[in-house]
């Protein structure tokens, strides 16, 4: 996970309360030190607060210098609307800061939110040209309503930090009529500065083959230990290890931030295995690996992992109960060990594939598993990264019946903290021709998600309520 660097300066104005402006600021850079040991980032803060406009622009000048990924603008008190102009050159998001005031009565001591207020209106009226991306936020360091704004803030901008110069790789191309994941390097790399390396699954599974007889055993045995097996062979289990150990090689060597993986029906046909439980042991093991070689949705997975989402499975939406309000995600057998209670790996419910003998049978090997309850966060990018769906809910356990595979119940939708029955969500997707993938945190992240949308220019899709009559996107 990478690690954001923020600075950090302190702004007033000799009319009011300097000194306790001050003590303010330090105490500010005390506790965002502090937090950043958890919250994973470093601040770069300016040893004192100023009034000076030239030792603004050269604090500014260092912090361009330190690549900072924010600039937090603390308004200690009232200050000089010049000062903005040093930071707005900066092409770097803005965090523009407000203090409370110390007391209700008296002389006002800080003025504090209203010089964030002039600063706010300088970014939008006089340097409105610069397009300068702010937001505002109040309170001490340590307050709750400080933390809880901070919060997704900090997330985003990490995301978007991981995708900026990221690779991502590209492995057997997609799978034949798989069109609506097909997607263009060029709309990508612009959007993000991202990266995809095409990769031939032919050299893969021959590198694949050329690996260690030791490195290939210890790799195995691993496998076996690490969830229960039904039906699969020691000699099935070591091709496993095989592909495993030359995906988790490739990606380590090559430090791809996700890939993408080209898994039916190319897969079984080349090595007679599926590609299943390999990209679920993939993301178990802390990688992004999307199946059938979808380069956004493994752009998407990361984005969401960056977040703080733990290790995020990718769906498909397969089955629809208007009656209990809730929709069936499915995927064949990728999903990972960490999203269930009970998993078992196993043959392929629907996929066959030539043993060594000649015989044709269901290919190992699979996850079968049932999504856990738990709460979830549901977010893929479209439009070349332009657009994205984002909505919540809830998958249901084992508390309804689900086919084999990895699979869940899903329920309790709400996008833009709107409810939504399961038909508004699946119209939402038909009637959008949104992919038929779909990547799943276990986190709340609904407010980082938009953060990072509204930094990188990015449409979140609305809601479109379930109706007997023709409906058409407006994009």
């Amino acid at each position: 996970m990478k690690t954001l660097r923020i600075g950090l300066a302190g702004v007033w104005y000799d009319c009011f309360d300097q000194e306790y402006g001050r003590k303010k600021y330090l105490e500010s850079v005390a506790s965002l030190r502090e937090l950043g040991k958890t919250w994973n980032f470093e601040i770069i803060a300016a040893q004192d607060i100023t009034n000076d406009v030239d030792i603004a622009t050269a604090f500014a000048k260092e912090l361009d210098a330190q690549r900072v990924d924010l600039v937090l603008i603390q308004s200690c008190t009232f200050a000089a609307g010049e000062i903005i102009a040093a930071y707005a050159n900066l092409a770097v998001p803005l965090g523009l800061w407000a203090m409370p005031e110390p007391e209700s009565i008296g002389p006002l001591r800080l003025n504090s939110l209203c010089g964030v207020n002039l600063y706010a209106g300088i970014l939008g009226t006089y340097l409105a040209e610069r397009d300068v991306k702010y937001k505002w936020f109040f309170g001490e360091a340590s307050s709750q309503i400080f933390l809880e704004r901070f919060d997704p803030t900090v997330r985003a901008l990490r995301a978007l930090k991981t995708l900026n110069g990221a690779r991502f790789a590209n492995i057997g191309g997609t799978p034949e009529g798989y069109y609506d994941v097909y997607w263009n390097d060029g709309r990508l790399r612009s959007k993000f500065n991202i990266t995809v390396d095409r990769r031939e699954l032919t050299e893969i599974l021959a590198e694949a083959d050329a690996l260690p007889e030791a490195q290939v055993l210890a790799v195995a045995k691993e496998i076996e230990a690490q969830v229960p097996a039904e039906g699969i062979t020691s000699q099935e289990f070591l091709k496993l290890a095989r592909v495993y150990a030359i995906f988790d090689q490739l990606i380590a060597e090559n430090e791809y931030t996700g890939v993408g993986i080209a898994c039916w029906p190319h897969f079984q046909a080349l090595y007679g295995l599926t590609a299943c439980s390999t990209l679920g042991r993939l993301n178990e093991h802390d990688h992004v690996a999307a199946c059938e070689g979808d380069i956004p949705s493994a752009v998407s997975m990361a984005i969401l992992k960056a977040m703080g989402g733990g290790k995020p499975v990718l769906m498909d939406l397969s089955a629809l109960d208007p009656e209990d309000d809730s929709i069936l995600l499915w995927h064949c057998g990728v999903g990972h060990p960490c999203w269930t209670e009970d998993c078992v790996q196993c043959r392929h419910s629907i996929i066959e594939a030539a043993a060594d003998d000649g015989t044709v049978g269901p290919a190992p090997a699979a996850f079968n598993m049932v999504l856990k309850k738990t709460p979830f966060t549901l977010m893929r990018l479209t439009d070349g990264g332009n657009r994205l769906l984002l909505a919540t809910g809830e998958t249901l356990g084992t508390s309804k019946p689900s086919p084999r595979g990895t699979c869940g119940w899903a329920t309790n939708f709400t996008m833009s903290g709107e409810r939504l029955s399961a038909l508004d969500f699946a119209n939402t997707v038909m009637v959008n021709g949104f992919e038929h993938h779909f990547p799943l945190a276990m986190e709340p992240l609904s407010d980082a998600v938009l953060e990072f949308a509204a930094w990188a220019d990015i449409t979140p899709l609305e809601k479109i309520p379930y109706t007997n009559y023709l409906q058409r996107r407006g994009w």
